[in-house]
């Protein structure tokens, strides 16, 4: 199974933190002003408390430094309130400051201090900490590799309910990495995840379909699960979604294929800050021209959504070099099943043939709506990639821009 998709937990797996239970006071009022948005009132109610000492709120605010909610990104000041938290055995605090280490945020990496960190949040049952640790040993980093090792870690945080652990696990048992291959068990594990709405388990489940591996090769269950994590802005489901759809031995209908409209950022739990890699949302400023986008991770590489004719969202990687956005041709073809994109968009006379034999107008065509965070841009210059192409945001959408720059440090697209 080629593109199966495994979980990184040292890359960004952050745990949500529940407040505790609500009392009145401070405390209380600032958990409400973080639900409701106002994160600068949220970090001026929790600052108090984490100067009186209140290791949640010292976390809470460490966080708001990391991700700047309500504060300017700083990952020093992050990481001098997580550690006061993380000194006081806040299992959260601890988990995150390990993360930075992992990360090299506010400080070089240091996988064995993250391991440090990480070890001490997961010996008071830190189901993401187990998890972390079990995925670096597996991958060998800042420790030997350990197949052994890492199940042990990874079924620790598995039997909590964590979904990115039952997915490793899965991913293990389909590999036979330290255990005997075994797909009924891969299977297992990814239900497991998939029930709990994780997209990556979701989408291995579609590949085993596909590919046959367990049970019974069935395009239309594969179709069914590769939608449930395409509609979460999942791309590698977004790509496979517009290859099967495209093949004319899955016998699907349309409605099967179409994914539409944008996936809702994801919000904190209660009161708990969200995890920092997982939003989708774009922010311009009252009186600034500038709209900041996170960009997404998967798997290192790094994506920003892009809503297609005000109809379907897909995670695009940014391409300086590319002359126009380029779209593979399986994902062209859905497009057109879906009437996202229609024959009038295309430009030009020459006919131009898709790997299934079906014949477009032209290799280049015409988006007539392209939304980036805030930000619409109208007909957009678009070319066919090959099949196997990514999807690129090009020149043909960035020099519609004064000036347009990504944010490192932050993982920010930043358009001006």
């Amino acid at each position: 199974m080629k593109r199966l998709i495994t979980t990184f937990f040292a890359g960004g797996l952050v745990a949500l933190s529940l407040l505790g239970v609500a009392v009145a006071g401070p405390n209380e009022d600032a958990k409400a002003a973080y639900q409701r948005g106002d994160y600068a009132t949220a970090v001026r109610l929790w600052r108090p408390l984490a100067e009186q000492g209140d290791a949640r709120a010292q976390y809470s605010v460490g966080w708001m430094y990391e991700n700047g909610r309500g504060v300017p990104h700083d990952y020093g000041q992050a990481l001098d309130w997580l550690r006061k938290a993380a000194d006081q055995g806040f299992a959260e605090a601890q988990f995150e400051t390990g993360v930075m280490y992992a990360h090299g945020e506010g400080v070089p990496q240091d996988y064995a201090q993250a391991l440090v960190w990480f070890r001490r949040a997961a010996d008071q049952g830190f189901a993401a900490a187990q998890g972390a640790i079990g995925e670096m040993y597996q991958r060998g980093e800042g420790v030997p590799q350990d197949y052994g090792q890492a199940l042990d870690w990874l079924r620790k945080a598995a039997d909590q309910g964590s979904a990115g652990a039952q997915t490793k696990l899965g991913f293990m048992f389909q590999n036979g990495h330290g255990v005997q291959q075994d797909y009924g068990k891969a299977l297992d594990w990814y239900r497991k995840a998939a029930e709990q709405g994780f997209a990556a388990a979701q989408f291995n489940i579609g590949e085993m379909y596909v590919h046959g591996a367990g049970v019974p090769k069935d395009y239309r269950q594969a179709i069914s699960w590769y939608r449930k994590a395409a509609e979460q802005g999942f791309p590698e489901a977004q790509s496979a979604l517009g290859w099967l759809c495209a093949n004319p031995k899955a016998l699907t209908r349309p409605v099967e294929c179409a994914v539409r409209g944008q996936f809702p950022p994801e919000g904190p739990a209660f009161s708990a800050p969200p995890p920092r890699t997982q939003t989708q949302t774009a922010t311009s400023r009252p009186g600034e021209s500038t709209s900041a986008i996170r960009l997404q991770e998967q798997g290192g590489t790094f994506f920003v959504p892009v809503l297609i004719n005000n109809s379907l969202t897909l995670n695009f990687i940014i391409d300086s070099g590319a002359s126009d956005v380029s779209i593979p041709a399986d994902v062209v073809l859905t497009l057109m099943r879906t009437g996202t994109l229609r024959s009038e968009d295309f430009i030009g006379s020459q006919n131009y043939k898709l790997a299934d034999g079906t014949t477009v107008p032209s290799e280049t065509f015409r988006l007539r709506q392209l939304t980036v965070g805030d930000r619409e841009i109208e007909n957009v210059t678009a070319s066919v990639e090959k099949i196997e192409g990514s999807l690129l945001l090009g020149q043909s959408f960035l020099t519609r821009f004064k000036s347009w720059s990504i944010d490192n440090r932050h993982h920010v697209l930043l358009l001006d």
